[in-house]
């Protein structure tokens, strides 16, 4: 069976239910991360995938809430004693991950989180698509700079993962059409979200990413009252949808 599960629907903050922000794609058994921040390699484990599961890992853009697990992650692959990794880590992201990832051996030596039994193989994607094995993805720029946007079709349905996204035409743009869109709910403000909801008319809409208390049942009043046809769901850690 497949699913979407939020990981970590927080932010930079340090909050007791919520780890930073971390999406995780299970299609036909093939676990793939989008964005891998603080705490999300402890939640990854408590969604049942061990960290030597995880082949594929897609990254929206650097900010340290989007991509400090990932020490965690190669060094648990590398130096475990329990659940070694011994197949190649992927690491998928915008111009500049090769840099970030180079830094990061650098900094701690390569020796911290590889071994010779396998790669740690960077994918800098440079178009507005790309494939991990037999799945299509969209991987669209979205503001502010740098940040990237997820889209994808599953069995006939259509998903999408904003990363950070501040409110815009790009993004109204980016949702029309999808039958679950996971949103940046922590840059816009309530206005803005439900202006989201009723120009993309994204058939279910999930705040996540949250600097603040969101109220479901007052912002889908507010959208059902401007129009939106949809439902507006606020997300939680581990938060499951099936596909």
């Amino acid at each position: 069976m497949s699913s979407i599960t939020l990981l970590g629907t927080g932010t930079c903050q340090i909050e007791h239910e919520r780890r930073a922000s971390s999406v995780l794609l299970d299609l036909d058994g093939l676990p793939i991360l989008f964005d891998c921040g603080h705490g999300v390699v402890q939640r990854l484990l408590e969604a049942g995938i061990r960290h030597n599961q995880l082949k594929h890992v897609i990254l929206s853009h650097f900010h340290p809430d989007h991509v400090s697990d990932l020490i965690p992650l190669m060094q648990a692959g590398a130096w475990s004693r329990r659940d070694p990794r011994s197949s190649n880590l992927h690491i998928y992201g915008p111009p500049g991950t090769q840099h970030l990832v180079d830094g990061l051996m650098h900094i701690f030596n390569a020796e911290s989180f590889s071994q010779p039994s396998y790669l740690v193989r960077v994918h800098e994607i440079t178009a507005d698509s790309f494939s991990i094995e037999q799945h299509h993805f969209n991987f669209i720029s979205l503001p502010p700079a740098n940040n990237h946007g997820l889209r994808f079709t599953w069995n006939g349905r259509r998903y999408a993962i904003t990363g950070d996204s501040h409110f815009h035409r790009q993004e109204i743009d980016f949702l029309r059409g999808i039958d679950l869109a996971i949103i940046d709910s922590g840059h816009p403000e309530d206005a803005e979200i439900v202006q989201l909801a009723t120009q993309s008319q994204a058939q279910v809409i999930v705040c996540s990413h949250l600097y603040r208390e969101l109220h479901a049942g007052d912002l889908q009043k507010q959208a059902s009252d401007a129009g939106y046809k949809g439902t507006i769901v606020v997300g939680r850690d581990l938060m499951s949808f099936v596909l």
